[in-house]
């Protein structure tokens, strides 16, 4: 297996995994769904910090080619 193999399967789990806890979370009530945890987490500073370098990372690794 190439280590592009392995990276775009790891994205693809992790994605799957987000999904399934999206669901759940609209299903049950119990995680918060994504719309209400980024807005608990853009409420302080060192939360929107963390999204900011999330978007950063995500840009870097995936977006800027």
């Amino acid at each position: 297996m190439t280590g592009t193999t392995v990276s775009v399967t790891a994205v693809v789990l992790l994605l799957a995994a987000g999904l399934s806890l999206e669901v759940s979370a609209r299903r049950r009530g119990s995680p918060a769904p994504l719309a209400q945890a980024l807005s608990a987490a853009m409420r302080t500073t060192p939360g929107r910090l963390a999204v900011l370098l999330a978007w950063a990372w995500l840009g870097v690794h995936f977006l800027a080619r």
